[in-house]
């Protein structure tokens, strides 16, 4: 019994051990759960309190104006009622000034009489067209032809020109009534301003408008508001302000504060260029030298559009101060939660979980989720406005919009943070990879796909700016930006534009022979690619400028050795055929052999002195005596001193030099030794019976020698190898001659400035001779 008993004991006890766990993991629960929720609520009001402080911020920055005396009369609904007051004080100061003045007929201007027919003229159309209308709404009317209807219309139309054409004395009336009305009306509406006067100072007349003269000085002294206007003669305004007792500086009021769009809005009456003062060098052609004076007294009356400002400005200033104390208060509960989630360092499940989320992210979607906050911004917040346009922004819709924004903008800020504390802030940034994948595209095509890409980014960024700065009304960023991005396209652009024309210098460097000169390869992309074509193209030439100047003097070498060599032999063998010659040698047919042997010897030494000659015009060694010479005269020796050569080819000569000498400076010898080459060749050459024609004339500063023969031969050969040494234009070889006339010719008329070329045309043979 006692055992039972102590074992129904226990299982009570354990019974009530369990319950007990039950209800701490429940009230458990209920701790976390209440935890969390306030965790909830202090973010909440932590961003709905930020969200009201920055609104209340914004609106008392709106109406500061009405707290601050000097822009109540600049930028309140009291300074748009001045403004309208200014406005009918100068028209009736500078063209009514009085009632009488408006009646006299003196007084009638010019710029009267063209406004009133201008007028008139506008009634008889009204008149003309309301007739008309009239008319094509009448079936009668449409039944007829249109002769008779232009008919008609046109009878009307003399009708109605002839009621509003006045004579003289009429328009005088007319204009007279229309003054005087306008006068009228003008002065009632000044009337009904009883709380702003005015005066006006006519210099041109001496004469004070609107009442008697008074004293500026003490006038500004016992009011509250008074402006000064001075008008002279070309239109021209200068304007004082004086503000109880003051004078102040318009613009520097205006921009002490921030402006905002709030009140051009709300007062669209604002400055001197919505009055008719601005137009006057436009609507009137008199001239006109007055000062104005408009002031209020310090004592405000009841009963007109300024007392009623200024009630709506007392209204506004309270409603001021009960912004900026509700301000104060959102501000410390606002420091306050965030003391509070700095303290307990509070964290949200959710905010962390979208933050993790996130960090990863491309810094470009960072970006836009920055722009759509920008966004909400602007097309959220709603501005209200009192009776007396005091702006309202802390209301329901605007808090909710702004908290948005609030927590847009803290997790964005949230997320860069982490990203860049882990260092993955531009991680997989999508501008980079485009950016590269636009290099790889513009290296692998032309410069021309690489020019239009860089236009068509240049181009889309500028489009994207522009709409942005439209959608986000943020123009100056976007114009400065737009600006940016200009500069960065130009800079680019020019250091291309640099470099290709360093490229371009290169180029024509090497063109010009200058090996040595080489273009800097930095960079990368088409240009470096180009560059380092040219410089390799540079290397090749150079190697094979070196290497064909190796050649050449290898072959001139060895022409002027072989040269030396043989004619030493050469001498000896003439000397001893000449020998030969004087003995009386038997047979006969063995003097038959030494005259062989000595015209062949002959015929070797003019070939090794040929090509000593040559030689040494192709190396620049060949001395030159340079003088005044007639090159008419000495073509004319060269042409008589190988006249039979002419007769015996059987070749009749067309010779056609001017009258008039023509002098050059030149070596003579040298010259004749290049007639006597081409007169040899056209010899040897030319087609018996046939004409040779030789021309020379000037041509600006060059004198042109043309010579032309009709070969014997078929002229196949290259014009550009003919002039090369030993070669020659028979390819048999069956004509006398060592293949070195025309390069000996062309060498030498190179030397002296000019150029020597040949053409050839079928069988004519042609060449031609330019020298300065």
């Amino acid at each position: 019994m006692d055992i039972k008993s102590k074992n129904t004991s226990k299982e009570n006890i354990n019974e009530e051990e369990i319950i007990v766990s039950d209800k701490k993991i429940k009230n458990n629960k209920r701790n976390i759960l209440s935890s969390n929720n306030s965790k909830y609520i202090i973010y909440i009001l932590t961003v709905i309190s930020l969200a009201c402080t920055f609104l209340l911020g914004i609106e008392i920055k709106d109406n500061l104006g009405y707290v601050i005396p000097e822009r109540v009369y600049l930028q309140t609904q009291v300074a748009n009622d001045i403004n309208d007051y200014t406005s009918l004080v100068e028209d009736y100061s500078l063209y009514y000034k009085s009632a009488s003045y408006a009646k006299d007929k003196d007084n009638i201007t010019q710029n009267d009489i063209d406004i009133c027919k201008a007028e008139l003229l506008d009634k008889a159309n009204n008149e003309y067209d309301n007739y008309r209308t009239s008319k094509y709404n009448d079936d009668s009317f449409n039944s007829l032809t249109y002769e008779q209807q232009e008919k008609i219309l046109e009878e009307q139309r003399e009708k109605i020109d002839e009621k509003y054409t006045l004579s003289d004395e009429e328009m005088n009336e007319y204009i007279l009534n229309r003054k005087s009305n306008s006068a009228s009306n003008l002065n009632n509406k000044i009337k009904s301003y009883v709380n702003l006067n005015f005066r006006a100072y006519d210099k041109l007349n001496d004469v004070w408008i609107g009442g008697s003269e008074i004293d500026s000085t003490e006038i500004i002294e016992n009011s509250r508001y008074f402006k000064e206007i001075n008008i002279d003669y070309n239109g021209n305004i200068i304007e004082k302000i004086y503000v109880n007792g003051k004078e102040i500086d318009k613009n520097n009021i205006l921009g002490k504060f921030i402006d905002n769009y709030s009140y051009s809005t709300r007062f669209s009456n604002y400055s001197y260029e919505n009055t008719s003062i601005a137009q006057l060098k436009y609507d009137y052609s008199e001239k006109h030298n007055i000062t104005l004076y408009i002031w209020m007294p310090k004592e405000l009356k009841s009963g007109d559009v300024v007392s009623e400002s200024f009630k709506g400005v007392q209204h506004n200033v309270t409603s001021f101060y009960l912004s900026c104390i509700t301000f104060v208060i959102f501000l410390v509960l606002t420091i306050f939660c965030l003391l509070y989630l700095a303290k307990y360092k509070v964290k949200v499940a959710l905010i962390e979980k979208i933050i993790n989320k996130v960090k990863g992210y491309p810094i470009e979607y960072k970006i836009g989720v920055g722009i759509i906050g920008w966004i909400i911004w602007n097309i959220g917040p709603h501005i209200y406005y009192n009776s007396n346009n005091y702006i309202r922004r802390l209301n329901l819709s605007s808090i909710i919009w702004v908290s948005i924004v609030v927590v847009i903008y803290y997790l964005l800020v949230r997320v860069i943070i982490v990203s860049y504390n882990e260092g993955t802030l531009l991680k997989n940034n999508i501008t980079i990879k485009v950016w590269n994948y636009l290099s790889d595209v513009m290296n692998r095509g032309s410069i021309i796909r690489t020019f239009l890409i860089m236009t068509a980014l240049y181009v889309a960024m500028g489009l994207v700016l522009f709409f942005l700065s439209a959608m986000l009304y943020i123009w100056p960023i976007g114009i400065i930006a737009g600006i940016i991005l200009t500069i960065v396209y130009i800079i680019i652009f020019i250091k291309d534009l640099v470099y290709l024309d360093k490229i371009m210098v290169g180029s024509k460097a090497a063109a010009e022979g200058k090996l040595n000169y080489k273009i800097d390869e930095k960079g990368r992309g088409h240009l470096r690619e180009l560059a380092h074509d040219i410089n390799n193209m540079r290397d090749g030439l150079k190697k094979s400028v070196e290497n064909e100047m190796k050649s050449e003097n290898m072959k001139t070498e060895l022409i002027t050795n072989v040269s030396h060599d043989l004619k030493t032999p050469l001498t000896s063998i003439i000397n001893y055929i000449d020998l030969l010659k004087r003995e009386n040698i038997q047979p006969e047919t063995a003097m038959d052999y030494v005259n062989i042997l000595d015209k062949k010897s002959q015929r070797l030494k003019v070939l090794i002195e040929d090509l000593f000659e040559a030689s040494k015009a192709a190396s620049g060694a060949m001395e030159f005596n340079i003088a005044k010479i007639d090159i008419g005269q000495l073509l004319k020796q060269a042409l008589g001193e190988n006249d039979e050569r002419f007769k015996d080819s059987n070749l009749n000569v067309k010779l056609n030099v001017p009258e008039e000498k023509i002098f050059i400076n030149g070596d003579g010898k040298r010259l004749y030794r290049v007639f006597e080459n081409l007169i040899s060749n056209i010899v040897k050459y030319s087609l018996s019976n046939t004409r040779v024609y030789i021309d020379m004339y000037k041509e600006e500063k060059e004198v042109i020698i043309v010579m032309r023969n009709i070969s014997a031969y078929e002229l196949s050969f290259d014009t550009n190898e003919i002039t090369n040494r030993f070669k020659r234009g028979d390819s048999s070889r069956s004509t006398e001659g060592s293949g070195l006339g025309l390069a000996i010719a062309k060498s030498i008329v190179e030397l002296h400035g000019g150029s020597f070329n040949i053409e050839v045309d079928g069988d004519l043979f042609k060449s031609i001779i330019r020298l300065k």
